[in-house]
């Protein structure tokens, strides 16, 4: 990162320090803070704590007290009033760093023209080990907002650096509410940058109040920054301002969708493949779901100039025809509405997909299963894994309470469903699958990743989707705009908490 070098600022320094779950970092993180000759040294830490605090700390520190803090960034209003320095340093409580690191990061404010700095992980910590799934909700919200060059950094993450100037044109009520300040700071025009900045090695400080949690539980940090971000999502348009693709959601759905599963059939399978001018793959799709033995294959034929119609009635495929194009996923409920099977399994008509990497999600379902989804995690490797459109479906299944799924997503075929169980929330939302996705876990339906197939290296690329020249692709766009319509879903139908709403 390019910053303008001159003479040293002669700014002061206030260094405040969060304790407001666990007293564990303090004697150490006030150590190096020290280091750092701040103008002050403030300590944010809640009341019921103040016992546990040596007296050496309290000569060295202004304590601010927080009754009964709601969040963790609870009192960062306070301290922010109360602080001395022109430079604010916010440390957190989950690493700890060297004082040359903390120099380096606050570089840009004491040298350059930055009133913001944020945190970026370094190489040492941008790997699959230390990945942190919550970080997905800011950079999703970063790339909305045009600044992709932020990537997850966030006010929402500790440390970060931010000038008396930038904090009187935000308003100290919403350093509290760090998703909202995060928003107003990129729309106010203010230098926001980011620093690398690596943690010590070795333990990070014991808190289990706040960090700890099981592998598939959120822990109450992830669940204040989930709210966070929730709550600034609430404000954006329904789609965010991103496109539909021209869509069409309405007047699909067969009337058929009303009839129960009919005795007997609750094992049988239906296959739905939409297509268009998929003339070239469209019989080998066919014949390799054929291997299954399904009731029925029903073929959803839109916008074709192609022989796919033909080719899909020659093989046996119950087809349907649509002249004008149906847009992305609209397809699936015209089908899913005309299928007689308990089972629905979801294939795409443009590549093959054997039958025995298509099966287990018919089991999963035979087994219980109302959602069985295609686990991608292990095929997220150098391209995919920082993305956009990844991060989007990550921070989804977070908000559903579902961090398990990781990036599972309807988005990706192969997945199948439970006719009976699904049929209740309307056909027509597939059209829009991770707000279908979000409608099945808010009801209640098992969902679960069955088996993994790796679809990002058979789907065919074309180049007028997946290519921009500047900023996002179409494809890109209409996902994201898919996800920030999930969310308003999720938001709209929920309860106060929208974490708590799924139980295990």
């Amino acid at each position: 990162m390019a910053v303008g070098i001159g003479a040293r600022r002669k700014d002061t320094l206030s260094v405040v320090i969060s304790a407001l779950y666990s007293t564990h970092h303090l004697q150490k993180m006030i150590a190096v803070s020290l280091q750092l000759a701040p103008e002050e040294l403030m300590l944010v830490i809640a009341s019921h704590l103040i016992g546990e605090l040596p007296k050496a700390v309290r000569q060295k520190t202004r304590i601010i007290l927080i009754d009964n803090p709601s969040t963790p960034f609870a009192g960062r209003k306070l301290a922010a009033e109360k602080a001395r320095g022109e430079l604010l340093l916010i440390l957190g409580e989950d690493q700890w760093y060297s004082p040359a690191a903390l120099q380096r990061f606050l570089f840009p404010m004491r040298y350059g023209n930055a009133e913001i700095v944020l945190p970026q992980a370094g190489t040492l910590t941008r790997d699959k080990k230390n990945d942190k799934p919550i970080n997905s909700f800011s950079y999703l919200l970063n790339d909305l907002y045009d600044r992709a060059d932020l990537q997850e950094a966030s006010l929402l993450s500790t440390p970060h650096g931010i000038t008396k100037r930038a904090v009187q044109r935000l308003g100290t009520v919403l350093l509290e509410h760090p998703a909202q300040a995060h928003r107003k700071l990129i729309q106010s025009g203010l230098q926001i940058v980011t620093q690398v900045l690596e943690p010590l090695p070795g333990s990070p400080p014991f808190n289990p109040q706040l960090y700890g949690a099981l592998r598939s539980e959120l822990s109450t940090y992830e669940k204040a920054v989930i709210k966070e971000q929730l709550d600034v999502i609430a404000v954006l348009s329904e789609r965010g301002g991103l496109t539909d693709g021209g869509r069409k959601r309405e007047g699909l759905v067969s009337t058929r969708s009303q009839q129960p599963v009919a005795f007997g059939q609750e094992q049988s399978l239906s296959v739905i493949i939409p297509a268009r001018n998929e003339a070239r793959t469209i019989e080998a799709v066919i014949r390799e779901v054929g291997l299954l033995d399904p009731a029925e294959v029903i073929v959803i034929v839109n916008g074709s100039t192609d022989q796919t119609a033909r080719i899909a009635r020659k093989c046996g495929a119950t087809t349907v025809v649509f002249s004008e194009v149906l847009g992305v996923d609209s397809g699936r409920g015209a089908g899913a509405s005309l299928a007689t099977g308990g089972i629905l399994l979801f294939v795409d008509a443009d590549f093959v997909i054997p039958a025995q990497e298509l099966y287990p999600f018919v089991l999963g379902c035979r087994r219980g299963m109302d959602l069985a989804l295609n686990d991608q995690s292990a095929f997220l490797e150098s391209q995919h894994a920082r993305n956009v459109v990844v991060a989007a479906r990550r921070a989804l299944n977070l908000a559903l309470n579902r961090k398990d799924l990781e990036v599972g997503s309807m988005l990706a075929v192969p997945f199948a469903l439970r006719r009976e169980a699904f049929a209740r929330l309307g056909w027509s939302l597939l059209a829009c699958p991770p707000k279908a996705q979000a409608a099945a876990i808010m009801a209640g339906l098992n969902v679960q990743q069955a088996y993994q197939v790796d679809s990002f290296a058979s789907n065919r690329f074309r180049t007028e989707k997946h290519v921009a020249r500047k900023g996002r692709s179409s494809a890109a766009d209409q996902i994201i705009g898919d996800h920030i319509e999930a969310f308003h879903y999720i938001i709209q139908n929920t309860c106060k908490e929208v974490i708590t709403c799924h139980s295990e």
